[in-house]
């Protein structure tokens, strides 16, 4: 799902995704960059760097932030509408 006006709604840790609420779509690397793994890959971030792809899976990433969006972005409690 794209971004909404170039907008996400969430950030959350890398290490905490939720995946039944969210759809990422970029990743973070923070102040200090990280390694995670995403979609079965494992990748550097360098520090304050951006990553865009759609989310499927991810595992380690201490440092390192996924945006993205609400999954209903059309629903109930939405910003939109």
């Amino acid at each position: 799902m794209a971004k909404i006006n170039d907008v996400h709604d969430i950030i959350v840790l890398a290490t905490a995704p939720v995946f039944t609420a969210h759809t990422y779509t970029e990743v973070y690397g923070g102040s200090a960059g990280c390694t995670i793994t995403l979609n079965g890959l494992t990748v550097a971030v360098g520090s304050s760097s951006s990553l865009f792809i759609n989310v499927r899976t991810v595992s380690g990433g201490t440092g390192c932030y996924l945006l993205g969006v609400n999954l209903n972005v059309m629903g109930e409690g939405s910003r939109i509408g």
